[in-house]
């Protein structure tokens, strides 16, 4: 199961798809262009990238579906999703950013829950949580669950919880950078008009030797947040960002950040959105959001491992987490910074 530059298979569901990988594969320098051969096959909703075995990969799924204002049908959707990933073999899923909720600032406090803290159990009176703590019991598999909206102490934030294998709460993330833009021309949003800010970077440990940051969508616009992740944790070796970009900077920035990130830490850069749906002919009660899509995996070379389009998707693909490796003792940017003229400091840590 192992995704490996020197022997790759992959199955992409449509052919545009196909062709941007394996451009992107054969633009590698050599050591990283020994690549075997290549075999593109049709599949109607799931994205595969897969290979060869190694005792040093992780599967991920990324989990990229409609999300509509009735919370139940998310919920059943969202089952699905992770039931289909699990079946795959998935050890890790993803789920996109608010997937129990419309995504308008007028909906998240009606949509927000009382979420449970890092070591419950138990979702107390939350359904979302609840679905997400069974579901990664039952298949004993990793789930970064996107993010919902929630409530706590008067304040609503957009959390993203993390479950192990056992449905163990075991990180915790309130998105930091609230997406509050206005475009000319464009897209105008402030999510502080109804969210708080979380005030903590988080990772998780899924090994001994692999630790994983978590962000949330317009996190993925502020660097040094990333940067400190791994150099607090030398072994955080991948960064998840469930993100709902939408029409305006989604082609423009989407792809980009993720490969901004995944060069600046030498990591595979995960994210997870929504699928895309069209306005409906007759305004409803929340605002219509069109999210961009294009669920992606980057390598730490920073080129397209896959994506998935605009529509619904489960994209499967295995990790060689060697490469991390690789690339960070290829071109060793951490040992050659000069913190003699600069320096990343955790200013919460040290404060």
């Amino acid at each position: 199961m192992r995704l490996s530059y020197h022997s790759l298979t992959l199955w992409i569901s449509t052919t545009a798809a196909s062709a941007a990988s394996a451009s992107a594969f054969h633009s590698r320098p050599a050591f990283f262009t020994r690549i075997g051969s290549q075999q593109f096959r049709q599949s109607s909703s799931t994205v595969r990238s897969m290979s060869s075995t190694s005792a040093d990969t992780l599967r991920v799924a990324l989990c990229q579906f409609h999300v509509t204002p009735d919370k139940e049908k998310n919920h059943a959707t969202a089952a699905d999703y992770l039931d289909r990933a699990a079946a795959q073999g998935a050890q890790l899923v993803v789920l996109p950013e608010i997937w129990n909720s419309p995504y308008a600032t007028s909906a998240f406090a009606e949509y927000a829950e009382v979420l449970p803290q890092v070591g419950d159990t138990q979702a107390t009176t939350s359904p979302s949580s609840a679905l997400l703590m069974e579901r990664a019991k039952q298949h004993k598999m990793w789930i970064v669950g996107g993010s919902i909206p929630e409530t706590d102490d008067g304040q609503v934030y957009n959390t993203c919880l993390v479950y192990d294998p056992t449905g163990t709460v075991v990180a915790k993330h309130r998105k930091v950078h609230l997406f509050d833009i206005d475009v000319p021309g464009g897209i105008t949003f402030r999510e502080s008009d109804t969210l708080s800010p979380g005030n903590s970077l988080t990772s998780f440990a899924l090994r001994d030797d692999l630790d994983v940051g978590v962000g949330i969508c317009y996190d993925i616009r502020f660097p040094l947040a990333s940067m400190l992740m791994c150099q607090s944790k030398p072994n955080c070796k991948i960064i998840i960002f469930p993100g709902a970009f939408n029409l305006t900077t989604g082609p423009a920035h989407w792809e980009l950040l993720q490969r901004g990130r995944a060069l600046d830490n030498q990591c595979f850069v995960i994210t997870a959105s929504p699928a895309r749906t069209q306005p409906p002919e007759e305004e409803g009660k929340y605002p219509h959001y069109t999210a961009w899509g294009h669920s992606t995996v980057v390598s730490p070379w920073g080129d397209v491992v896959t994506k998935a389009e605009e529509k619904e998707a489960l994209v499967i693909c295995d990790l060689d987490l060697a490469r991390v490796d690789e690339v960070r003792t290829s071109i060793p940017i951490g040992k050659q910074k000069r913190t003699d003229l600069y320096k990343l400091e955790d200013v919460k840590s040290s404060s």
